[in-house]
C-alpha cells in the first residue's frame, strides 16, 4: 500500500509539522508494516519545509515524492470547480504511481473551509476508488463563522445539514482521525459509525539542538534588551486572535519587576494582524514588560530563547491539540495559564499534572464596567455568530440567562470579555496590579522539578513517534483492508457537531472579531 498525505500548503504551521511527523513515524516502520512509497499533495507553497528530512527518513529508505498542486491552495474564490479539481488530482497521482487500488490518501483538514471545492473533490476522489483518512485537526464549526459562510454561500444553501452532508462522508473505505476523545465523540455524535474513527495525537518531538539555559541566558536577554537577572516567561506561538493576547497582557500588568512576557512570533496571516497591533500598541502605550514577535529570525532563536525562558505560558481559549501541554515538559520548562480541559483531558488521562493551570480566569465586573453594557455586547455576539452559521439563536431571555450564569457571583471568565472589555480591565490593573496580582498568583503557578521530569516522562512515553506510529498503521490497516468507496451517504447527524460548539458559554468574541 501507498500513502498520499495531502495539505493546502507545507508552511512552517501546525498541520505541516504534523505531516513531518508522520513522514518519520512511516520511515521508523519495518517490514511490510512500511508503506512502499509517500506522496505529500500540496498546493505549492513551502516556506519553511526542511530539505533535510529527506535524509532523516531512514536513509532513504522510505521514498518521499512531492506534488504542488496550485489549485489546492487557499482560495477566497466562491467559484466551485470540484470536478476539474478531482480529475487534477487524479491525474497527478496518477502520474506518479499513485493509483485507486494500491493508494489511501491520509487528507488533512479537508473541510476546514479553506478552499470550496475541495471537500466536493474529496468525495468525487472516494467515488473513483481511493480510500481515505480523514484527518480533522480543527473544526470549521468551532467558531470559524467567516470560513462556514465562505462554504455555504459558494455551495449556495443556509442549511447546516447540508452544509455538513458535504463536510462529512460516509462509507466503507472512508474513515476519520481525531487529536482528542473530544473530537472523536463530535464525530460519533454526527453519526459516523465508530470503528470508522480513529483517535490518532499528535506526535511531540523532542527539542533537538536545545541549548544549555545558563550558556544562552544573558545573550538571549541582551538581544532581547532586558536585564539579565529579569525572569523570561515565554509564549511560543503565533499571536492569532484565539491565542487570546489581552490575557498574555494582562499576566505582564501584574507581574512582579523582574518579570518579562514574551510572544514567539506574530500573524503572518493579513486577518489577524490587525489584531495582534492593538494588543502591541496596548502593551507599549501602558508600558507593559511584554515583548513581540521575538522569535522572527528563525528556528535557531527560537531555540536558544527557549532555552534561555525560565517558564512558559499559554493564555489560549481554542487548541485543536494543545502542543504545548507536552512540549513545556519536553523542553524542560514549568508551563503556567490557562487549562482547556476539553483537550487536556487525555493528557491528565495518561497521569500528567495539570493542576497548577487555572480553567478559568475570574475577574470582578467592577473592573469591566457597566454590567448592562457587557451583557448587551455579548448577546450581540452571539446572535451575530448564529446569524453568520445560519442558524437561529435561542430566544433572547434564555441567551440572558446564560449570560447572567457567566456574570454570576459578580465576576466573569477574563477570556469571555470582548476586546474592549478586556483593554478597560488590563488598562486599570496596569496601574493597580495588586487589584489582581494576588487572586492571579494563586490562580496558576510553576511546577518543581519533580513535575516537570514526570510530566516529560509521560509524554514521551505516550506521545513520541515511536509511540504514536503504531496508532498510524493501525489506522491504515484498518482502512485498507475494507472495500473501495462506492455508496457514499452524508453522517446522519451531521449538523449536531455545530450545534455543540454554539454555545453562549463556550463563545469567545476575540476570536471573531474584525
Amino acid at each position: 500500500m501507498q500513502i498520499v498525505f495531502s495539505h493546502y500548503h507545507l508552511n512552517a504551521a501546525g498541520v505541516t509539522q504534523v505531516i513531518l511527523n508522520q513522514l518519520r513515524s512511516l520511515a521508523s516502520l519495518k517490514g511490510s508494516s512500511r508503506p512502499e512509497r509517500v506522496g505529500v499533495l500540496y498546493g505549492g507553497r513551502h516556506d519553511g519545509w526542511p530539505d533535510a528530512v529527506w535524509n532523516e527518513l531512514d536513509g532513504g529508505k522510505l521514498e518521499t515524492v512531492l506534488m504542488p498542486l496550485p489549485t489546492l491552495d487557499y482560495s477566497q474564490l466562491p467559484t466551485l470547480r470540484e470536478e476539474e479539481l478531482a480529475d487534477e488530482v487524479a491525474e497527478l497521482l496518477a502520474s506518479h504511481g499513485f493509483m485507486h487500488d494500491n493508494t489511501l490518501l491520509h487528507l488533512h483538514n479537508h473541510s476546514l473551509g479553506k478552499n470550496v471545492s475541495w471537500p466536493g473533490a474529496v468525495q468525487l476522489l472516494a467515488k473513483r476508488g481511493y480510500r481515505q483518512l480523514l484527518q480533522i485537526h480543527d473544526f470549521v464549526e468551532d467558531f470559524r463563522p467567516s470560513n462556514y459562510r465562505h462554504l455555504a454561500t459558494s455551495w449556495h444553501t443556509d442549511d447546516p445539514t447540508q452544509v455538513a452532508a458535504k463536510q462529512y462522508p460516509t462509507a466503507a473505505g472512508i474513515h476519520y482521525a481525531t487529536l482528542s476523545s473530544r473530537d472523536e465523540s463530535m464525530l460519533a455524535s454526527a453519526g459516523i459509525e465508530s470503528q470508522r474513527i480513529h483517535q490518532l495525537p499528535n506526535p511531540v518531538a523532542e527539542f533537538h539542538g536545545l541549548s544549555n539555559p545558563k550558556s544562552v541566558a544573558e545573550k538571549v536577554r541582551d538581544e532581547l534588551q532586558i536585564p539579565r537577572d529579569s525572569r523570561l516567561v515565554l509564549y511560543p506561538v503565533r499571536g492569532i486572535r484565539r491565542k487570546n493576547l489581552g490575557e498574555l497582557l494582562l499576566h505582564a500588568a501584574v507581574s512582579e519587576p523582574n518579570t518579562w512576557h514574551a510572544l514567539t512570533l506574530a500573524p503572518t496571516n493579513p486577518i489577524e494582524i490587525p489584531s495582534y497591533e492593538r494588543w502591541q500598541r496596548l502593551s507599549e502605550s501602558l508600558g507593559l514588560r511584554c515583548l513581540f514577535n521575538v522569535c522572527g529570525g528563525g528556528s535557531s532563536q527560537f531555540l536558544d530563547t527557549l532555552a534561555a525562558s525560565d517558564a512558559l505560558i499559554t493564555t489560549s481559549v481554542a487548541e485543536g491539540f494543545g502542543m504545548v501541554y507536552l512540549e513545556a515538559w519536553l523542553a524542560d520548562k514549568s508551563l503556567v495559564g490557562r487549562d482547556l480541559p476539553a483537550i487536556t483531558c487525555d493528557f491528565k488521562q495518561e497521569g500528567l499534572q495539570l493542576d497548577n493551570l487555572y480553567e478559568t480566569l475570574q475577574v470582578p465586573l467592577d473592573l469591566v464596567g457597566d454590567r448592562s453594557s457587557l451583557a448587551e455586547t455579548l448577546l450581540l455576539a452571539y446572535e451575530w455568530a448564529c446569524e453568520s452559521y445560519g442558524v437561529p439563536p435561542t430566544s433572547r431571555d434564555e441567551t440572558l440567562a446564560a449570560i447572567d450564569t457567566l456574570l454570576s457571583n459578580d465576576t466573569i471568565d477574563f477570556a469571555l470579555l470582548p476586546s474592549r472589555f478586556q483593554e478597560l480591565v488590563i488598562r486599570r490593573v496596569a496601574v493597580e496590579p495588586e487589584l489582581l496580582r494576588e487572586s492571579i498568583a494563586s490562580a496558576t503557578h510553576e511546577c518543581d522539578a519533580a513535575v516537570i521530569e514526570q510530566n516529560a516522562k509521560l509524554a514521551r512515553e505516550h506521545y513520541s513517534l515511536a509511540a504514536i506510529v503504531g496508532k498510524l498503521a493501525k489506522a491504515y490497516k484498518h482502512v485498507a483492508k475494507e472495500p473501495a468507496p462506492q455508496a457514499i451517504q452524508p453522517a446522519p447527524h451531521g449538523a449536531r457537531i455545530l450545534d455543540q460548539f454554539l454555545r453562549v458559554d463556550r463563545l469567545h468574541a476575540i476570536r471573531f472579531e474584525e
